[in-house]
């Protein structure tokens, strides 16, 4: 009876609330569009038999255009009655339109953030309420939005380098405020974006760093203020040995970091073996370096995000620069189109080496001549519709080209060979912002990228009294082409609240690769042609950013992947948290969570930073990388400059990719999938930070110890052995001195404990796979990494003077890098070696690439 009784007061209650919502949804249709308030009532009482109660704060004489003839109720009561001055209350047949007091009202207030002088959009600006210090920031297109209450207010509009801003407000209703910043009259430095006033303000802040600078320290080869040297000056961050390329994030391999570039992925990211990354200063605006607590938002890498954003435009006037150093040339050309509409920002870098090359063998009039040379070509086209709507076109082209050719003369004949090894990134990206209100804003991005490699191989010979003939040819191709839809929005109902949520789709051509072979001379001829592997990843993400009071910061999120290739299905849900509590106006505590999953593997098979190495998708046999990381930390504020972090952080990776104990290279394309081990990697470090970011004299000093380990059931006798990147020790001081307005320099040394090797043991004779006609010696290996490189460290000096002139400034810059010429290992092997008695010892041989180099750069800006 009792269960009777209550299962009746249930439907009883269902009842009357689907009684009290169903004359909600009763049909209009209106003859006109537009009507006074007292009508328009009266209009649906007669329509809907409702009755409406109201007081004297409702203006009814007011004229009302209605956005459609025809819908229920509720819709139109919506669109009609003032939501955040009434309350809209149905009870039986009446309707209660209920003033909600001045004091309870909240507008938003949004619109985007810019450059005064340039126009460029200002990424991570903070807006902040004086009274409470409550706020948001812009995001990467300098959108913000944020809520207020109906009464006098003091909002703080600050960004690094620029005035901050102070604007009185009386909301009255939703708003949109453009702000425009004027830069400070101070010197670009690098700074981390980090403010006591802003910590509970929506934003990314657990393990991330953010370069604000349009020109990073010249801390690089030949003077370039190379991106990838600045990033090792962070904790967590070191550099791999010279020659190996990329940046290594808590023990992952570079392979494992996602580089975006205007939201599109970089498959390889450095040129000259790895002296340079492929990303040119001129053309960057905004990089964000996430090492945990990753966002939803991101995902398909497992140890880092890099997040570089191009610059725009000025949309003031035109303007640029220009640098000639000892090995590149640069040129920036930046300016509108159509003043405040459309901009453009065109960004080139070429390396010369092989034209100096090319001079020498001419002078020395040498049967050989070649070269080496890489270039990237930036552009990006920004054109605003409307306040509500903005369109952008990004393209990055980059590439590397060794080339040697050689004549041989000899007696009635004549022989030339010519050789080729090429490389390169093509990515485009078009994209749509779009305001639908207030509260919500939206991205929808369409997205090309494109990684080439080319091997090229010809012979040809002449005898007496005829034409050259071509004799022999080999052809290696390989590379990776994406295209990608993605829609993402950007939800912010109040100051507490920030959601994040999207869609990705993408299509993945991968080509191990395909070779021809032909061989005129003993009548050869082959052709394999790799069937290109098609893949399909569809993903779905959201995260939501809650302030708690005013202490309490959480970013909870959830991103759900799918990954289809050959048949094989592949389903992940990767959940994110990352939270932080402030103890103390100068402690904060952080700690996060995060899952990533990686389903693309790069088979590596070079010691040097050549992009032999392929990526290629999980198969049947081959199953994605799985990473978990859990972080904890805090901060300390000693000033509004002074700074200092700790931060532990412990990673578990599953089914990373080793080549077996049997494998030696001769084809990576035959049966890859046979010649590698999956296993598992763990590693785990401590982090230290401690930056000064303001003054004449700023920098920053990092410390990281860490542990990492992997372990394979068939390699090392199934025994744990060291990661090849576990470098226990990286120790970084970073000094900038501005000494007057003319002349600034740059201090850096970097210091890391020696990464592990594995020393061949004894050597076999392989057939090469480019010339089959050759037989090579390949080294056999025992125990892995059990031996240590010798420590890494190097100082590096830069100087700017300054001069400025009537159209712009002249800068000459002298760098030294590795001032006391270290020796840094890039490769150690085992020389076996014999004496006249036919004693036979063994000595360690290293190879040492760069060394003391001096530079200088001239650079004009305009």
């Amino acid at each position: 009876m009792r269960k009777f009784i209550a299962l009746f007061s249930f439907l009883l209650f269902s009842f009357y609330l689907y009684s009290q919502e169903s004359s909600l949804h009763k049909q209009l249709k209106f003859a006109n569009i537009s009507y006074p308030l007292h009508e328009l009532l009266h209009e649906i009482s007669l329509q809907s038999g409702v009755e409406f109660s109201y007081t004297s704060e409702l203006n009814t004489n007011q004229y009302i255009e209605l956005p459609a003839l025809t819908g229920n109720l509720k819709y139109f009561l919506n669109e009609i009655i003032d939501t955040k001055a009434f309350k809209i209350i149905s009870k039986e047949n009446k309707i209660f339109l209920v003033g909600i007091p001045p004091a309870e009202r909240k507008y938003s207030i949004s619109g985007f953030i810019t450059d005064s002088n340039t126009g460029e959009s200002l990424i991570n600006a903070s807006i902040i309420n004086l009274e409470n210090y409550t706020g948001t920031i812009s995001n990467n297109f300098g959108f913000y939005s944020f809520s207020l209450p109906q009464k006098l207010q003091q909002l703080q509009i600050s960004y690094v380098g620029y005035q901050d801003v102070i604007i009185p407000i009386l909301p009255k209703q939703d708003t949109s405020i453009n702000i425009a910043l004027e830069p400070k009259n101070i010197l670009n430095e690098i700074k981390v974006v980090a403010d006591e006033k802003s910590n509970n303000i929506n934003h990314q802040f657990v393990s991330s760093n953010t370069l604000t600078s349009d020109k990073f320290i010249n801390s690089g080869m030949f003077g370039e203020n190379d991106l990838f040297q600045n990033l090792i000056q962070f904790p967590g961050v070191q550099s791999s040995n010279e020659g190996l390329g990329g940046f290594i994030v808590r023990n992952g391999s570079p392979a494992q970091n996602l580089i975006l570039l205007d939201d599109v992925p970089v498959y390889y990211s450095s040129h000259l073996l790895g002296l340079f990354s492929i990303f040119n200063s001129d053309a960057i605006k905004h990089v964000k370096l996430i090492k945990g607590g990753f966002p939803a938002r991101y995902g398909g890498r497992i140890s880092s995000v890099l997040d570089i954003r191009m610059k725009d435009g000025n949309t003031k006037k035109l303007g640029g620069d220009f640098s000639i150093g000892l090995l590149t040339a640069k040129f920036n050309l930046h300016g509108p189109i159509k003043k405040d509409k459309t901009t453009f920002n065109l960004s080139v870098r070429r390396s010369y080496l092989d034209l100096l090359v090319k001079g020498i063998f001419e002078l020395a009039d040498s049967d050989i001549t070649g070269g080496y040379y890489f270039g990237d070509f930036n552009f990006k086209l920004t054109h605003k519709f409307s306040q509500r709507d903005k369109i952008f076109f990004s393209t990055y082209w980059g590439g590397d080209l060794i080339h040697v050719k050689n004549t041989d003369q000899q007696t009635t004949s004549k022989e030339k060979t010519e050789n080729k090894l090429g490389w390169g990134n093509f990515t485009n990206s078009l994209r749509w912002n779009h305001v639908y209100n207030n509260h919500l804003f939206g991205n929808t991005s369409f997205i090309l990228s494109r990684y080439t490699f080319l091997v090229k191989d010809k012979k040809w010979s002449q005898n007496e009294g005829e034409n050259f003939k071509e004799n022999y040819k080999y052809e290696f191709r390989s590379g990776i082409r994406d295209f990608t839809l993605k829609s993402e929005f950007d939800w912010i109902p109040d100051s507490k609240h920030y959601l994040k949520f999207g869609m990705e789709t993408s299509l993945h051509h991968t080509k191990p690769g395909s070779e021809i072979y032909q061989n005129n001379e003993q009548n050869e001829q082959s052709t394999s042609n790799d069937q290109v592997i098609s893949s399909k990843e569809l993903i779905l993400f959201g995260e939501c950013q809650i302030q708690f009071g005013k202490n309490l910061l959480i970013n909870m999120g959830s991103r759900w992947s799918s990954f289809i290739v050959e048949g094989t299905y592949y389903s992940t849900l990767e959940p994110r948290f990352s939270t932080q509590y402030h103890l103390h106006p100068k402690w904060t505590i952080t700690g996060s969570f995060s899952q990533m999953t990686q389903y693309l593997h790069l088979v590596t098979s070079s010691t040097l930073s050549l992009p032999t190495d392929l990526w290629l998708p999980v198969t049947s046999k081959i199953k994605p990388i799985d990473c978990f990381q859990y972080t904890g930390g805090a901060n300390y504020a000693f000033s509004k400059s002074i700074k200092f972090s700790a931060e532990y952080y412990h990673k578990l990776s599953r089914n990373i990719l080793e080549f077996s104990d049997t494998y030696f290279f001769q084809n990576v394309n035959t049966d890859w999938e046979n010649t590698v081990e999956a296993g598992k990697a763990w590693s785990q470090g401590l982090e230290f930070n401690l930056s000064k970011n303001k003054g004449k004299t700023t920098g920053n000093m990092a410390y990281t110890f860490s542990k990492s380990f992997v372990k394979y059931p068939k390699i090392n006798e199934g025994k744990t052995f060291a990661s090849p990147y576990d470098r226990n020790h990286d120790f970084s001081i970073l000094l900038n001195q501005k000494i007057n307005k003319k002349v600034d320099f740059s201090l850096a040394w970097v210091y890391g404990s020696g990464l592990p090797a594995t020393l061949s043991s004894t050597n076999i004779s392989t057939i090469s796979p480019y010339y089959p006609e050759n037989i090579s010696s390949t080294p056999i290996f025992s125990h892995r990494n059990e031996f240590r490189l010798p420590d890494y460290h190097r100082m590096d000096f830069s100087i700017n003077f300054r001069k400025f002139k009537k159209h712009g400034v002249r800068t000459w810059n002298i760098s030294i890098n590795n001032v006391y010429n270290r020796k840094n290992a890039n490769y150690v092997s085992i020389r076996e070696n014999q004496n006249q008695f036919g004693t036979t010892s063994y000595t360690l041989k290293q190879i040492s690439l760069f060394a003391f180099l001096p530079s200088v750069s001239y650079s004009y800006k305009f």
